[in-house]
C-alpha cells in the first residue's frame, strides 16, 4: 500500500495521499462501507505527521469519499449514491 510522498512536488504531502486513497478506493481496494486505514497505520506507512494525515482525511471526507465516525474510523462512502441525492436536491 505504501507509495513515497515527493517533499519536492507542488502537491502537498496531505493531498498526494489523498490521492493514493482516492485511487485504492475508485480501484476497489476499499468497499463501500470498509473502513479505510488508521490515522496511526497510515502515519507509518507514508513516514508523515498526524496532522498530514488528518488533514489527508478531511480533504477525503469533505469531497465525499469517506465519513468518520469519531473513535472508530473513517468508512468509505457510496459516491454513486450521495451523487444522485446531490442532483435530486438540486433538481428541487
Amino acid at each position: 500500500m505504501a507509495r513515497e510522498i515527493d517533499h519536492r512536488s507542488p502537491s502537498p504531502p496531505y493531498r498526494q495521499i489523498a490521492a493514493y486513497l482516492v485511487a485504492d478506493i475508485t480501484a476497489g481496494l476499499f468497499a463501500v462501507g470498509a473502513p479505510i486505514p488508521s490515522e496511526k497505520e497510515l502515519c507509518e506507512a507514508y513516514g508523515v505527521a498526524r496532522n498530514t494525515v488528518r488533514n489527508a482525511v478531511r480533504w477525503l471526507r469533505d469531497a465525499g469519499y469517506v465519513e468518520t465516525v469519531v473513535g472508530r474510523g473513517s468508512y468509505v462512502l457510496d459516491r454513486a449514491s450521495t451523487t444522485d441525492e446531490a442532483v435530486a436536491n438540486e433538481s428541487a
